[in-house]
């Protein structure tokens, strides 16, 4: 769906910090049905301000390629972790598997709860709960 990029981006008076960019590939951002999707998903996340969920900084197009900037997380992800744990023949201990589950949980709690200033549910459903997608910093 994306390439994933580490970038830095600064401030007009140099403050600096990494972000990540995802920018849709052109095949799928040439959809406007994929796009439009894309960007209320974007505009949904922005409202989401958790530990547990990296924050949407930025949503827009460059050279007619859609991108969104999110919170670098600096880490590595649970599919990673699961793996060299596997490879060296470690198990992870347990405490810090059920540590792990329960704060993507509370993560994945307070976006579904989530209410607009209304007090309507915002309705966020995360539809890619994985291991790929859990990151452990």
């Amino acid at each position: 769906m994306a390439r994933i990029y580490l970038a830095r981006t600064r401030t007009e008076l140099g403050a600096e910090r990494l972000v990540v960019v995802k920018q849709i590939l052109p095949l799928l951002a040439a959809s406007q049905e994929f796009s439009r999707m894309l960007v209320e998903e974007a505009k949904l996340a922005a409202k989401l301000t958790h530990g547990n969920v990296a924050q949407v900084i930025d949503l827009g197009r460059e050279d007619d390629v859609l991108y969104i900037a999110m919170e670098y997380v600096e880490g590595f992800d649970l599919r990673e972790l699961l793996g060299q744990c596997s490879k060296r023949k470690v198990p992870l201990p347990i405490e810090f598997g059920l540590f792990v589950v329960l704060e993507a949980l509370r993560g994945l709690d307070y976006a579904h709860r989530k209410r607009d200033d209304d007090g309507r549910p915002l309705g966020v459903v995360h539809r890619d709960v994985s291991p790929s997608n859990v990151l452990v910093s």
